[in-house]
């Protein structure tokens, strides 16, 4: 793709000054970024594009140095920033200012909402909203080097030129189908601080495993992750290289109380010394050191009952997959297995699919499978939902049908 008039490469620190002013007075700007994170704790910011209906601009910031005038643009609350996908782009921004950018919108959350994939990709999107194909090839690149070929600078631009033009559709569309009131609540949880700050209370449960550990080494746990966090941030260099999580769980587990010990735990052997050793002997201590009541809870039991829960699950997993081809919203858009088997072992609260939107087009629904209100056929090839009352012609209770009298294909004696 050639590159337009009103497309611009920008290492000037003065043009970037006034190509963000003249940004500023379109009250919407598409926004992205492009990064190398895989060798540091801090993404490294390679490019900025920005894009109006009417100019789109790469930033180099190793060029450019000051990014305030960025953070003029981006915290302007009259300008609306669109993104796709831009959970990652926004996280550099809080790392950079301990701010969120506000007010967004982001495409891929309403393209989920518009009936498309749930991870549906940028240039899907465009085609499916503006018909209009996008170019791909550039998304592993190494934006760091210098300098960028034309067909990278293309691609860059290609992720911001359309972002305003989709916005509108967007909006049209959702407005028309009832759904506007949907993405907010959605939208919402990208502009809160809380999305992008790590509470060292709970990172210790994103390690796979943790939640087989008692609570006396949960708390070595979580006092491992809590010390990786710390070393990683310092030093900036990746958390698996201060300790992965693999080795962070056998070290929970195995409870070393000398070096010895520790380089017995597998996967050790090479990776700690010296100073990594004496603190990460210490978190131990420390942890093993707490008494009953600073432990981290144990995993909240769940209540099993003597029914089928697998077909339970399987069940509700089928209502919710036939109401997404019903109302065209992707299934892990309404809920997820988790919620499925939160709901089956008989819980109610702090289940997304039984709030907001999702309550009124779903939530019910599942609520009344599981008391028996609904049940659900197969009519030419498809599911069908159908309303049953709770208590049946012959008086008994449909959700508790009586066994039958004798074995079919038996004689009864």
């Amino acid at each position: 793709m050639n590159m337009e008039p009103k497309e611009r490469v920008v290492t000037d620190p003065a043009e970037f000054r006034d190509l963000v002013a003249g940004m500023r007075t379109s009250g919407k700007v598409g926004f992205d970024t492009e990064f190398v994170g895989e060798r540091t704790y801090f993404p490294r910011l390679c490019l900025i594009q920005l894009g109006t209906k009417t100019a789109a601009a790469a930033v180099d910031p190793l060029a450019v140095g000051d990014l305030s005038p960025l953070d003029d643009l981006l915290y302007d609350a009259s300008v609306l920033k669109v993104v796709h996908a831009g959970w990652q782009d926004l996280k550099i921004m809080h790392q950079r200012t301990g701010r969120v950018p506000s007010p967004v919108f982001d495409t891929q959350v309403a393209a989920a909402l518009l009936g498309m994939p749930a991870q549906a990709a940028y240039s899907s999107v465009v085609r499916e909203i503006l018909g209009i194909e996008v170019k791909k090839g550039h998304s592993y690149s190494d934006w760091s080097a210098r300098p960028l070929s034309p067909s990278q600078l293309a691609y860059a631009l290609d992720d911001v030129r359309y972002l305003p033009s989709l916005h509108d559709r967007m909006v049209e569309r959702l407005d028309r189908e009832g759904r506007l009131s949907w993405i907010e609540p959605e939208i919402a949880a990208l502009s809160s601080p809380a999305s992008y700050e790590a509470d060292p209370d709970r990172e210790y449960r994103r390690v796979k495993g943790w939640a087989s550990l008692d609570r006396r080494r949960l708390a070595v746990l979580r006092a491992l992750i809590a010390w990786r966090e710390g070393e990683a941030r310092q030093r900036d260099i990746p958390r698996r290289r201060v300790l992965a999580d693999e080795s962070a769980l056998a070290i929970a587990r195995s409870r070393p109380a000398d070096e010895e010990a520790l380089r017995r735990v597998r996967g050790l052997e090479w990776k700690i010394g010296g100073g990594s050793s004496t603190a990460v002997l210490a978190a131990v201590r420390g942890a093993l050191a707490l008494p009953e009541d600073r432990l981290p809870e144990a995993p909240p039991s769940r209540p099993r009952g003597n029914g089928d829960r697998g077909s339970v699950v399987g069940l509700l997993g089928a209502l919710v997959r036939s109401r997404s081809r019903v109302h065209r919203v992707a299934p892990e858009v309404l809920t997820n297995a988790d919620e499925l088997e939160r709901l089956a072992d008989g819980e109610r609260e702090g289940l997304a699919v039984l709030s907001g939107w999702r309550l009124g087009l779903l939530g019910k629904e599942l609520l009344a499978l599981l008391d028996g209100r609904l049940s659900l056929v197969i009519h030419k090839g498809e599911v069908v939902v159908e309303e049953r009352s709770v208590t049946a012609r012959d008086g008994t209770d449909p959700r508790h049908p009586p066994l039958p009298r004798s074995i079919p294909g038996r004689n009864s004696r």
